[in-house]
């Protein structure tokens, strides 16, 4: 081998390893990905199937954006009556959680305004049992009181 071949081998492995550290366009992660297929399945009616994608993006790529993604899907699903996954409760935790963990992604301000109607229906749920729990008291009492007579 050559001195001027010699000189070329490393060079080529040089220039080979730069050519692979060109910066590529970043493709969609994996979890935007998992996202977009929890989001078919969820408009195609498979909630469980869509709400476990979800869970799944949350649970191993939690550092990803698309965690924003998946709250926001996570607590459209919980707060559709249609779902059959609603949980008004469990839905205003989720949009809390999406708050404070990604105060910058795109739902923020679909995510005040879940928590806000959210909040009213909670109260409003809450005074409903309060006044149901005081009519049956109310009732109870009236019975006893015609026993009385």
């Amino acid at each position: 081998m050559s001195r001027a071949q010699s000189l070329a081998v490393p060079l080529l492995v040089l220039l080979a390893g730069a050519c692979s550290t060109v910066p590529r366009e970043p493709g969609p992660s994996v979890a935007t990905g998992l996202v977009a297929r929890a989001d078919e399945l969820a408009a195609n009616g498979q909630s469980s199937a869509a709400f476990a994608l979800y869970e799944r993006v949350l649970r191993d790529y939690g550092g990803d954006p698309a965690s924003a993604d998946a709250l926001h899907g996570l607590g459209r699903m919980q707060a559709d009556p249609a779902s059959g996954l609603r949980n008004y409760r469990a839905a205003h935790a989720t949009f809390t959680r999406l708050l404070a963990e990604y105060p910058q992604s795109r739902w923020v301000a679909e995510a005040r305004a879940w928590r806000a109607v959210l909040a009213d229906l909670l109260a409003r749920e809450d005074e409903t049992v309060r006044l149901k729990s005081q009519i049956e008291h109310l009732r109870r009492t009236d019975l006893e009181l015609e026993r009385r007579r």
